[in-house]
């Protein structure tokens, strides 16, 4: 018999909910690493795969451009990105839960000259990716959250689970599509509605202000606004896979009432999570723009490249598992705090318990 909630799930903190996480990864991970190696093994194998073209692209190529982007490792091109899933993680954070960088998040700053016209294909390259990386994310996301819904069942062992699973996965896939579209549409408008008083100041004032200045702010205005959207859609991965009936918009707003439920626990989770991103983003770039120094030898690049991949996988996985385990602590709070709110029709009530006729 898999096993239930654990006791007061809805009043833990977040050291219990990264603990939690970790348990779960480490005892049933014979549940989980089909759903490991299917989705997420692929995606650490492109972001491998990622890390040493670049590398060796800009090690063996960097020498034909002036431009400092080519030659120091410390100069990179700025380049924003919004981080789930998380999700990061996909989102993502995600990205979300979880982010994954993109194919051209590091590629070196274009330089004026003959070959411009090749930078097409970098673009095409790294929106094929972008698109398979989401893929593979979202269901590794849908799989997984399945997966710890199915252990904290308390219901009895199916030795079916990881086929049922699997066949369950299209529906949670258009689910995420659907929450992902109004994801990139929010963002787009929020963004949009950010940096329209600063165009429209720089338009009026554009003889008195220094336009820098004004880019400048208009920037860590459209950062903080994206870090806002991005923990208040922290749990809609989790919310479109495992409550079907919200999705899209729906989630959406779920995610931002669970996240309230919870919102030391949420800030704590979601700080550690851009911390954590952040560090291997920096690992990244080093493994990409190192190498054209020439200190050490390319075959080092792949060790270091390889371990960095691990550690990428790891991170994903058990980052995955907390947003989840999060998910399932703010939902029971949620549901628990809704209960004790006054019924104004009881018709429409789902917490409306039912009427159970009295035994002789």
């Amino acid at each position: 018999m898999v096993e239930g909630y654990p006791d007061n799930l809805s009043g833990w903190g977040a050291p219990a909910i990264f603990k939690e996480g970790g348990r779960l990864m480490c005892k049933y991970f014979r549940i989980l690493h089909p759903f490991i190696l299917a989705f997420f093994l692929p995606a650490a194998l492109i972001q491998l795969v990622q890390m040493l073209g670049k590398a060796w692209f800009i090690s063996h190529h960097g020498h034909h451009h002036h431009h400092p982007h080519h030659h120091f490792p410390g100069h990179f091109p700025h380049h924003h990105h919004h981080h789930h899933f998380g999700f990061e993680g996909f989102f993502l954070p995600s990205h979300k839960e979880n982010e994954v960088p993109s194919f051209d998040a590091y590629a070196p700053a274009p330089c004026p000259g003959p070959h411009h016209h090749f930078h097409i294909l970098p673009l095409l390259i790294g929106a094929a990716v972008a698109i398979l990386m989401w893929l593979l994310i979202s269901l590794a996301v849908a799989a997984i959250s399945k997966a710890v819904a199915y252990i904290y069942s308390n219901n009895e062992e199916d030795p079916s689970v990881t086929k049922s699973i699997f066949k369950s996965l299209p529906g949670a896939l258009f689910r995420l599509f659907i929450t992902t579209l109004w994801v990139i549409l929010i963002t787009i408008v929020v963004v949009f509605l950010v940096s329209l008083p600063f165009h429209v100041l720089m338009w009026i004032f554009k003889t008195k202000f220094n336009p820098r200045i004004i880019v400048i702010i208009n920037m860590v205005c459209v950062y903080i606004a994206l870090l806002i959207l991005g923990f208040v859609f922290l749990l809609a991965q989790e919310v479109a896979v495992l409550e079907p009936s919200n999705y899209g918009l729906a989630a959406l707003k779920k995610s931002f009432k669970l996240v309230q439920s919870k919102l030391p626990a949420a800030i704590i989770f979601f700080l550690v999570n851009i911390i954590v991103a952040g560090l291997l983003s920096k690992l990244t770039k080093f493994a990409i723009f190192f190498p054209a120094t020439g200190k050490l030898p390319f075959w080092t690049v792949y060790i270091f490249a390889v371990l960095l991949t691990l550690l990428y996988l790891l991170s994903w996985v058990y980052f995955l598992m907390v947003t989840i385990v999060l998910y399932f602590a703010t939902k029971l709070k949620y549901d628990a705090d809704e209960q004790y709110l006054p019924v104004q029709s009881g018709e429409d009530n789902p917490y409306t318990p039912l009427v159970v006729p009295a035994e002789d």
